[in-house]
């Protein structure tokens, strides 16, 4: 690659695509902690918070693990050894500690799934804001 960086359409579309659903997802979790606030109950805020936290956590390391798992396919197509194992690891880091808030109860269970999926809320608001573009006939 040289020192110029030329970002295609679909590199650009895609960089956009995350940024807004990184932004709704932190719209989503703001309005669930000022729900979880209004219900007054420290275990739902609490669970909506760390829900939201390790959600975000998730995200994250799924999408560096992720990047890593591929870039370490060669042209046999395997992956290595280190990437399989460090993409198991998010998933035990991220559901052992899911695992360890609903065992010590310190949190509502159901907010702490709530805010665990902010992300997917996130989602789905991408979503219908595209079937909304293609209605409305702004859409590809």
């Amino acid at each position: 690659m040289g020192a110029v960086c030329d970002t295609s359409g679909e590199e650009r579309e895609l960089q956009q695509l995350r940024h807004r659903l990184e932004r709704n997802t932190w719209l989503v979790l703001a309005a669930m902690l000022l729900m979880a606030a209004w219900t007054k109950e420290p275990r739902v805020v609490l669970g909506v918070a760390l829900g939201g936290g390790l959600g975000w956590a998730n995200y994250e390391w799924l999408s560096a693990s992720t990047r890593t798992l591929f870039a370490s396919m060669g042209a046999s197509g395997k992956a290595s050894r280190r990437a399989i194992l460090w993409f198991g690891l998010r998933v035990l880091v991220i559901w052992g500690a899911i695992g360890l808030l609903f065992w010590s109860r310190l949190v509502d269970v159901l907010a702490l799934v709530a805010g665990f999926c902010a992300f997917v809320v996130a989602v789905m608001v991408e979503v219908g804001r595209r079937i909304g573009l293609l209605i409305l006939g702004r859409g590809e």
